[in-house]
């Protein structure tokens, strides 16, 4: 910002000239009056002839002018090199706002998440404690029973042999209640599927407590078929990814005697 202090006012060089000529005529006209007599030149003054300190007094008046000007000019340029200052500074501030919202707009979105959660899982509780889980479980009771009696149909259509034509009638109408109990159980389990209720697949391998109950175990013939699944005995279900009801299984266990009654 290199402007001249003296932009807003007249010329420097041309005030000084002005002043200059001022005083060459101020010279001139005292060397025009030591010729005459001291009575002439007392003469004179009383008849309103300028003197020193009038010829003076506008050359001072301009002097003052001129250190005004060159003050305001100074403050000015002041001034606005600490605008630059202050402006140099600005990207920089606009900077720091900028990641501390970013920052708490990164806060306040955690805090909404987590907020959402903690309500989607009070929602969660209430519909599947006070609405869903009496209706479920009783639908799940309905579910084994039908179940069962469809296993001890086909177990008595598997005992069951006969050219006998009562027996043969029989069998045909036992046929006919295991199509209808299948009939009965896919619609349950349409049921169940509509409140987010599904069968779990039944799991082999080792015991899962958390997704498995153990209803009885068996003898294991080897220490690496300790806590196995021998068998499932009815499915588990889930409600939204969480264990509605644990399948109950079979597992095989390895006993210390066993092992070393295998060893004699």
């Amino acid at each position: 910002m290199s402007q001249s202090p003296t932009a807003a006012e007249p010329d420097f060089d041309f005030q000084m000239r002005s002043l200059a000529e001022e005083a060459q005529q101020f010279l001139d006209v005292g060397e025009g009056t030591a010729a005459v007599p001291a009575a002439a030149s007392a003469g004179s003054e009383k008849k309103g002839e300028p003197g020193l300190l009038d010829f003076l007094r506008p050359l001072l008046q301009r002097l003052e002018s001129l250190g005004q000007i060159v003050t305001e000019n100074t403050m000015a340029i002041m001034r606005l090199e600490e605008a630059s200052a202050v402006q140099a500074k600005v990207p920089h501030l606009l900077t720091s706002v900028q990641g501390e919202i970013e920052q708490k707009s990164r806060l306040n979105q955690k805090l909404f998440d987590a907020l959402h959660d903690e309500l989607r899982s009070y929602k969660d509780g209430f519909l599947l404690d006070v609405m869903h889980r009496p209706i479920a479980r009783d639908l799940i009771t309905l579910f084994d029973d039908l179940t069962e009696l469809h296993r001890q149909a086909d177990l008595f259509l598997q005992k069951t042999a006969s050219t006998n034509p009562e027996i043969a009638a029989a069998q045909a109408q036992v046929r006919n209640l295991n199509t209808n109990l299948d009939h009965v159980t896919g619609s349950l389990l349409e049921i169940l599927a509509r409140m987010d209720v599904h069968r779990a697949e039944p799991s082999c391998g080792k015991l899962d407590k958390h997704t498995q109950r153990v209803l009885n175990v068996q003898p294991a013939s080897s220490p690496e078929e300790d806590f196995a699944i021998a068998s499932s005995v009815k499915p588990g279900f889930i409600w939204r990814e969480r264990t509605f009801r644990p399948e109950e299984v079979i597992v095989k266990r390895w006993r210390r005697e066993e092992e070393t009654h295998s060893q004699k």
